[in-house]
């Protein structure tokens, strides 16, 4: 959800100079605007159901949704002639070398983040899982002290 955003947004900011406006209804864009979409509802279902499996199953479908569409989003490109170039063919690179260094920084700085993102979340779910052990550890003490 985060980088969808990202890339929508900063695709905008991207778009005003070079192609005059902020935003037009290319099928990669539109794609995009999609597969944010399903994000959105994939993180509202996520959040929303009380029942665990139910909100699992829903949430898997709109999971596997999100991801049927990157490859729709990737090759909207080459299926549909749109004002976004085909950069990545095979055996070509159609980038200038100073913005095919600025992709690869761009692209390295936004793994790390992704990485660093993912670490937060890794940790976050540890702590969870803890105060949950702590929290029936706890009222399994209480219980043996009010049966004594």
């Amino acid at each position: 959800m985060v980088f969808c955003s990202l890339g929508l947004i900063t695709g905008s900011i991207w778009a005003k100079p070079i192609w005059g406006t902020w935003w037009t209804w290319d099928p990669r864009l539109t794609t995009t605007l999609v597969l944010w979409l399903i994000y959105v509802a994939y993180l509202m279902l996520r959040n929303s159901l009380d029942d665990p499996d139910r909100r699992a199953r829903f949430a898997a479908v709109f999971g596997i949704a999100g991801f049927a569409d990157v490859p729709i989003v990737f090759m909207a490109i080459r299926w549909w002639r749109t004002i976004h170039p085909v950069l990545f063919e095979p055996g070509r690179i159609g980038l200038a070398p100073p913005m095919l260094v600025a992709f690869i920084v761009g692209m390295v700085a936004m793994t790390l983040v992704f990485f660093y993102l993912l670490a937060l979340r890794v940790s976050l779910e540890t702590l969870r899982s803890q105060v949950a052990s702590l929290k029936a550890q706890r009222a399994w003490d209480q219980g043996w002290k009010n049966s004594m």
